[in-house]
């Protein structure tokens, strides 16, 4: 009989902690899109923030960890915790937009974590064809609400073409910067969504459980003559929030 009110009572300080742990993230994240804080930027100390918000020093750690992980912030061991998420246009997310329930462009801030050459093959190699693939990781955080994972998939001897590529150029619009260095644009997408079981790379990145489900987008770029031009694939995690999906124009 008593373990139950001791489960109950469980849940309600996780969700408490959950709560404010919430407010540091969103408190920072709106420093962010102000201007407050710009790229490189020294956050407070830990103890600063704990004491500006009203929590303890973990749920700070807690916070800043959740941002660290969707690439908003770099923490360095001796000199803090500094800006780093970089912001991107509507236009470089044109395929992944989302809207609050209000109507406003939800912020998306993008994140590298790698860039992997590998001659596996699955739904990318089927479309693309060749037997040398390279596939660009990436973490998207939509507003500070959830993230997404996505990879995005290359010809090796297209991603070749391309030259050296630094953080900042694969943290912005992959399919206009392919366009401009081979001269392919991009001409059609065909876009398909599913609900599935996530591969475990999405799931670690997403850090969730393994085997869970989630949202999977898959879109499918093609360019001159109707040549398949990249794959790329979208992953999410379950989500609360009720968001809209921009088109292309905005609607």
């Amino acid at each position: 009989m008593s373990a139950k009110p001791r489960s109950v009572a469980s849940n309600a300080a996780s969700e408490t902690t959950m709560t404010k742990r919430t407010m540091v993230s969103d408190a920072i994240i709106r420093d962010i899109e102000s201007g407050s804080l710009n790229d490189g930027d020294r956050l407070p100390s830990e103890g600063e923030l704990a004491a500006r918000h009203g929590v303890s020093v973990g749920t700070v750690q807690k916070a800043l960890t959740q941002l660290a992980h969707s690439g908003l912030i770099t923490r360095e061991q001796g000199r803090g915790t500094f800006v780093s998420g970089t912001r991107v246009a509507p236009a470089d997310v044109r395929y992944l937009r989302f809207t609050s329930a209000d109507g406003q462009d939800l912020p998306c801030y993008v994140h590298a974590r790698s860039v992997r050459r590998t001659r596996r093959t699955g739904p990318w190699s089927e479309f693309l064809g060749g037997k040398g693939f390279v596939r660009i990781e990436r973490i998207i955080n939509v507003g500070g609400r959830f993230d997404l994972y996505s990879e995005f998939w290359l010809r090796e001897e297209d991603f070749a073409e391309l030259g050296g590529l630094d953080r900042s150029a694969l943290e912005k619009n992959l399919r206009e910067l392919v366009g401009q260095r081979l001269a392919l644009p991009t001409l059609r997408v065909d876009q398909c969504i599913r609900f599935g079981e996530l591969p475990s790379a999405a799931a670690q990145q997403l850090t969730i459980a393994a085997g869970q489900a989630g949202l999977i987008k898959e879109l499918r770029g093609y360019t001159l003559r109707d040549r398949p031009l990249y794959y790329q694939s979208v992953y999410a995690g379950p989500f609360k929030e009720r968001l809209a999906i921009a088109r292309e124009n905005g609607q």
